[in-house]
């Protein structure tokens, strides 16, 4: 009898057919016959063989029993317990907190019809926690910021009305940006909420910078012998800040444009934090040219304006500071700029030699532990293996759940050998210990319990954006292509040998390519030809013997189960029983396997991979204690020997050195070649501000200042340069020229509008009257991300803090320096522009303006005013 038979034999046992209508007159009923079987033992009565005397079933055969339908290529256990594990994909463009929500929810009411004994784990890893964590972490951060900011502000104006009104532009901004949030179909996310993060502190600064000058004006005004209408003085405050301020934030939001023409998963990152930025920071400036004029006039204007001399004792003592720098600024321009320079070169050097990385590690709260053993390891010791990881995972203070899998069906998303196990850990949320203390000790009892075994931790997420940069799941991975398998091989091991003693290099794993046996039953053409039978007969005969095929399925219920067919256990555990497997001929007889076909073992590789048409094998690693760039430089250097020894072979062998450390260097060239664009685009909105491209270059060309502190941060704060460092450096460029942009100009105002001729006492003047504005705008913009720097590795601000520390520590420098460098640089080179730019704006009047104005003074119903027809808008 022959497993055909069999095969043959279930599958006409269980059908079901409709055999038309039966016409007795009035009424037509149908003819079926209903052969489906819905127990498992109506399939012993299967006809196997017809015979008039004593026919063969299949009970007579085979035995019928429930089982797996198909051979166990894994397992699964829960915190050292027999488990399922459900993986659960979402969609793309799907919110995962909700579809999450949605799913707990649906969790919870299986749940109440399992038995006692069968428990549903639902947090075993959710990617919404983390989610749920770095949204509650970067709130948290634009709440504490927004409260510092209110506390710079009230400490320099020391007035509650004008806090009010300038506080007003927070709330006011970030309900415009959440509107055309929802106009665009953007969700409050960790990026967009970061970018709100770092906005917050910047909002304020549009208004600020007009509520600082109504504020002032009006102290002026109150110490006239005649003081003006109140509503004209504020007009021409607010008017004549208007100009700046919106050039200001053009620069500020045109630096964020290369955010949004990177790819890949930088792109996704930042572009978000980059959009919400420029559009929190436009919906400032709409307020600011708007509300802020209005707000000043009923909160400000409608009190009496003292007639002391505007500021505090800390706005006095600044300003004779800042009325030193500036001597010194002036009297020795070229020894301060050079000094300034040689810092500048020196930062530029010591950034340039500091370590890099892709991008910051993520904090998830779970971690992912493998453990890979021979590719040929039975099913039996994989499991055996994973058990005694998971026992050692479990006894680790500080987890929560783990969650194990041994080997992963061919139909998973990431398929993996039976000789691969992975455990994904779940933190306790409620533990005081730190994630380098925890990653120590899973490390150091992996390595005590498995001596030998190759093992990898990392972070799920990690994990996944490795093998989306490179195709393997670490941080670099070194791909020896050729397409000599043998050669392949030894050049892993040479590649192995050479970096393994250096420092950094973590989870150290060769790509088994290896030579299994194998099972080879190998078809003599010849001998079947002359028993009349094919290869796909023999084949389907093996594949039934040894395998499992689905022949059809039984119905009970809602529920539908797979029947297959294949050898008992026993009958395919030895080499002679699949020789002594039977093949039908097509005139009855039998033949066994054995007569057609050679069975034995033989070796073949046990996985075969391709990249770009050539045969490779990779040599992985992570990266720990040292800054990526550093340890992929040792890594190339250490591979150069091997190099050579494979360009003198035929075939074309190479070596290249792949992952995240790819994906950085491609990224940082992009946006520094995009920076160059933002840095053109900067050079165009100063020279349409000023109309001269000589006091345009001078802005911009100050600006290095703000470098110096940046670069400090990063090295204080021990950091490498990522990614996220060089964003926060071209947000520090477009936040640091803005200021530049209030002095110099105030400089121009002075000259064209208060008839000052140029000199050392206007540079002066400028510079106080400009320092509350300046200073308040940079503390604020630099304040409101206090919160985000004083929280490295939290999860959702680990990618923001880099971006803080960087505007931060460039805020203090350039807003210390701004009043020591800008105005020895104009001192030296802004006469000429300066003095041409009043002659071309000399007495020029803006007739526009003269309307409105006159128009707001009839309307406050005032004595005749004589307007000086001169004044600009």
């Amino acid at each position: 009898m022959t497993l055909q038979e069999v095969e043959a034999a279930v599958a006409k046992a269980n059908i079901n057919v409709a055999g038309g209508y039966l016409d007795i007159g009035a009424k037509g009923p149908l003819v079926t016959v209903p052969g489906l079987i819905d127990r498992a033992d109506q399939l012993n009565q299967a006809l196997v063989r017809a015979d008039p005397v004593r026919p063969i079933l299949v009970e007579d055969v085979a035995r019928v029993e429930f089982g797996p339908a198909a051979i166990r290529t894994g397992d699964a256990g829960i915190n050292a317990s027999p488990g399922v594990i459900m993986v659960i994909s979402k969609q793309p463009g799907v919110d995962t907190v909700k579809l999450t929500d949605r799913i707990n929810e649906e969790l919870k009411l299986v749940a109440a019809d399992l038995p006692e004994d069968v428990v549903i784990i639902d947090n075993l890893f959710q990617q919404a926690a983390f989610i749920h964590r770095a949204i509650d972490n970067v709130f948290d951060a634009v709440r504490d910021g927004g409260i510092l900011v209110i506390i710079i502000l009230f400490m320099f104006l020391l007035n509650i009305r004008t806090t009010v009104i300038t506080l007003t532009a927070i709330p006011l901004s970030v309900a415009c940006a959440a509107l055309v949030f929802q106009a665009l179909g953007l969700t409050i996310n960790t990026m967009t909420l970061g970018g709100l993060a770092v906005a917050i502190g910047t909002l304020v600064d549009d208004a600020i910078v007009d509520v600082e000058n109504v504020f002032r004006r009006l102290h002026e005004n109150a110490r006239l012998a005649k003081p003006k209408p109140v509503v004209y003085v504020i007009f021409k405050a607010s008017s004549e800040i208007r100009k700046p301020v919106m050039y200001g934030t053009l620069l500020v939001t045109v630096v964020y444009l290369p955010l949004f023409f990177l790819s890949g998963i930088e792109g996704r990152l930042f572009a978000p934090i980059g959009l919400a930025y420029i559009i929190s920071v436009f919906a400032s400036l709409v307020v600011a040219l708007t509300i802020t004029p209005v707000a000043c006039y009923y909160l400000l204007g409608m009190q009496k304006a003292e007639e002391k001399e505007y500021g505090g004792w800390l706005v006095h003592k600044l300003k004779a500071g800042v009325a030193k720098l500036i001597n010194m600024s002036i009297d020795y321009p070229m020894h301060v700029l050079g000094v300034v320079i040689s810092i500048s070169i020196g930062c530029g050097l010591l950034f340039m030699t500091r370590g890099s990385a892709f991008l910051p590690e993520f904090n998830e709260g779970s971690y992912q532990v493998s453990l890979v053993l021979e590719p040929d390891t039975s099913i039996t010791t994989s499991d055996a293996y994973g058990r005694r990881l998971e026992a050692l995972l479990t006894s680790v203070d500080g987890i929560q759940h783990v969650g194990r899998r041994t080997g992963r069906a061919a139909g998973d998303e990431h398929a993996m050998p039976v000789s691969v196990t992975e455990a994904i850990i779940t933190v306790d949320p409620e533990s005081k210990r730190s994630r380098e203390e925890l990653l120590k000790d899973i490390r150091d009892r992996l390595a005590d319990e498995f001596p030998g075994v190759v093992n990898a931790t990392e972070q799920p997420l990690k994990h996944l954006m490795d093998a989306l940069l490179s195709g393997v799941t670490a941080s670099v991975a070194i791909k020896v292509s050729g397409q000599d398998l043998d050669v392949l091989r030894e050049t892993a091991k040479e590649v192995e040998a050479a970096v393994k003693g250096i420092q950094g290099v973590r989870d150290l794993y060769v790509e088994p390519q290896v030579l299994i046996d194998q099972v080879e039953v190998k078809p003599r053409r010849t001998d079947l030809a002359l028993r009349g039978l094919s290869v796909e007969d023999l084949a389907e005969t093996v594949n039934l013997a040894m395998g499992s095929e689905e022949v059809s399925r039984m119905q009970v219920g809602r529920i539908s189960y797979p029947i297959v067919v294949r050898l008992e256990k026993e009958d395919r555990s030895s080499l002679d029983k699949i020789k002594g497997l039977y093949l039908r001929r097509a005139s009855g007889d039998l033949v066994l396997l054995s007569d057609v076909a050679d069975v034995q073992i033989s070796k073949t590789p046990n996985n075969i991979n391709r990249e770009n048409v050539e045969r490779r094998v990779v040599v992985q690693h992570n990266v720990e204690g040292r800054p990526l760039s550093e340890v992929v430089a040792e890594v190339d250097k250490a591979l150069e020997p091997i190099r050579k020894k494979l360009a003198g072979l035929p075939g074309g062998y190479a070596i290249r050195i792949s992952g995240q450390f790819e994906a950085q260097e491609k990224a940082s060239k992009l946006i520094l070649s995009l920076s160059v664009i933002s840095l053109a685009g900067m050079l165009l909105i100063l020279y349409m501000h000023f109309r001269s491209t000589t006091i345009a270059v001078l802005v911009l060309a100050s600006r290095p200042i703000a470098f110096i502190g940046a670069v400090t941060y990063v090295v204080l704060s021990d950091q490498v340069v990522s990614i996220a460092t060089l964003v926060g450096m071209i947000a520090l460029l477009g936040v640091s020229a803005r200021n530049a942009i209030l002095l110099v100009d105030h400089y121009l105002h002075l000259m064209k509008d208060e008839g000052m001729a140029f000199g050392r006492e206007l540079i002066i003047k400028a510079g106080q009257e400009r320092m509350v504005p300046i200073l308040m705008t940079a503390l604020t913009s630099g304040i409101g991300l206090v919160p985000l720097a004083l929280g490295p590795g939290q999860p959702g601000r680990e990618i923001l803090y880099p971006v803080a520390t960087v505007i931060i520590g460039g805020l203090i420098s350039s807003t210390l320096l701004d009043f020591l460098i800008t105005p020895g640089l104009f001192w030296l080179f802004g006469r000429k522009e300066a003095e041409r730019l009043v002659k071309e704006h000399e007495r020029t009047v803006d007739e526009e303006g003269d309307k409105i104005a006159n128009a707001l003074l009839r309307s406050a119903a005032v004595d005749e005013v004589a307007v000086d027809p001169a004044s600009p808008q």
